[in-house]
């Protein structure tokens, strides 16, 4: 056989690792992950599973004894439900977190040395991962949003805009230590303080997984997304956390903004122009909650890419060769040596074009549609509220009527 075919069909793109990891230091690292507790109390861990459920079963029990503190009032009741949804997207995202780096790692794509240096590494990444969230500094982040809290308040909300609180000292009291919604607000901002906390430390430490790390890719995997998917679904479910509010703002800036019901005249007063404000912050916050912890992801693949471009332009190279000989040579060699290249020359194409499509981010065109989709509400509400859109829809409602 020609050598330059030998060298052509003894090319395998890309290279596999020079060595696999020993079935016993994979074991090891699945171990750890089986006991990763991103809340390590477990009472704590069974309190926070069955607090959507709690939310929800709270509202319920308000309509059913007729009290009406949420049950009759669509905003509250909504906003509990939110809530609830909140926190069961984040449940969600701490019940997928150690099946996704159990996952990357069952496909080999974390790029570490076979030795036991290299197993110990991902370990303390692992060790450190597990650290960071459950570290002593949750509580003063948990703090700072129980009182924060306070401002989503009624007399808060109004001192923001009036100046002066709607209540006396007495009255305050009465309404932060009596009032069922006043009193659940800096619980919920405890809550929401210690789960925060934990959001962003996942969020770090996926980037950080890209910066440690070298990756490798599986081009052909089925996921489109050189088989590390998981971690973009990770980023996604972030950002799905930050829009599930949003979509809630949405609809009730766009309420408040075009419907004058004089049952909403307090919320339009107190919070439709600060609904506005929220949900562009949300917004940004949610593409950059996706994006970022992504980005050192997608610098991994782009390095690992490269290496695979360059074995795709010697292959390319060596396709070209033969195809040169074939053209200068053609009248010259035997008719079995022109078949035996051309169906080498077919491989090596059909090879070059399972291989030219290089996945470089962590999620494929279906993600990226969930992800605008979920945008939309919140982008065709501020749309739907701005000034000349506000007048033109009132101006068809007046017509209608």
């Amino acid at each position: 056989m020609h050598p330059t075919i030998k060298a052509a069909m003894s090319k395998k793109t890309p290279s596999p690792p020079k060595e696999e990891i020993s079935t016993t230091d994979t074991s090891e690292v699945i171990k750890r992950l089986k006991v990763f507790h991103i809340l390590r109390n477990s009472k704590i861990r069974a309190i926070f599973a069955w607090i959507p459920a709690l939310l929800i079963l709270l509202v319920f029990m308000d309509w059913l004894m007729g009290v009406g503190t949420f049950s009759r009032d669509t905003f509250r009741m909504t906003g509990i439900l939110t809530v609830a949804l909140v926190l069961l997207a984040i449940q969600i995202l701490f019940d997928r977190l150690p099946r996704v780096l159990e996952t990357i790692w069952r496909r080999g794509l974390i790029d570490v040395p076979s030795n036991e240096a290299g197993i110990q590494s991902f370990l303390e990444y692992v060790n450190r991962f597990e650290a960071a969230l459950n570290a002593k500094y949750e509580l003063v982040f948990a703090l700072l949003f129980a009182f924060g809290s306070l401002f989503a308040t009624y007399p808060f909300r109004y001192w923001m805009i009036a100046r002066r609180f709607p209540f006396d000292f007495s009255g305050m009291m009465i309404y932060y230590f009596v009032r069922e919604a006043a009193v659940i607000a800096p619980i919920l901002g405890l809550i929401v303080g210690i789960l925060a906390w934990r959001v962003s430390t996942i969020a770090y430490f996926i980037s950080a997984l890209g910066e440690k790390f070298p990756l490798r890719i599986q081009i052909n995997h089925h996921d489109q997304s050189g088989g590390l998917k998981p971690l973009g679904d990770l980023a996604f479910n972030i950002a799905i956390i930050l829009l599930i509010p949003s979509i809630f703002l949405a609809i009730w800036g766009f309420v408040t903004t075009i419907f004058r019901d004089p049952s909403l005249a307090g919320y339009i007063i107190m919070w439709g122009s600060l609904f506005r404000q929220l949900l562009v912050l949300l917004g940004i916050l949610s593409i950059f909650a996706f994006i970022q912890p992504l980005y050192k992801i997608h610098l991994r693949m782009e390095e690992y890419a490269q290496k695979i471009r360059a074995e795709l332009d010697n292959l390319s190279l060596k396709i070209e060769t033969l195809s040169h000989e074939l053209r200068s040579e053609a009248d010259e060699i035997d008719p079995q040596q022109g078949e035996e290249k051309l169906r080498t020359i077919g491989f090596m194409k059909k090879v070059y074009d399972e291989n030219s499509q290089i996945p470089t981010w962590p999620f494929n065109w279906k993600t990226i549609f969930r992800f605008a989709s979920a945008q939309a509400i919140p982008v065709l509400s501020l749309i739907g509220t701005s000034g000349p859109v506000v007048d033109i829809i009132k101006g068809l409602f007046s017509l209608a009527n």
